[in-house]
């Protein structure tokens, strides 16, 4: 049995132990399913805001080359 094929089974138990029907649409409406959407957006603007600040300061970081002295 493979890791997929054993998931699955257990997935299954559980909906049927708890009598849940993973196909029943009920119980999520869509101003929840907005609303998580919002906070996912929001959430990943707040990453990318970070990451762009980290790598705008490592580029500033970069030292400018110094020309060799000749002699």
């Amino acid at each position: 049995m493979s890791t997929t094929d054993w998931l699955r089974l257990c997935g299954d138990y559980l909906f049927a132990r708890l009598r849940v029907d993973p196909r029943d649409e009920r119980g999520l409406t869509t101003t929840e399913v907005a609303v998580i959407t919002f906070l996912l957006v929001g959430a990943a603007i707040v990453v990318l805001g970070i990451i762009y600040t980290a790598a705008q300061n490592n580029a500033n970081n970069i030292p400018d080359p110094q020309a060799p002295v000749g002699g």
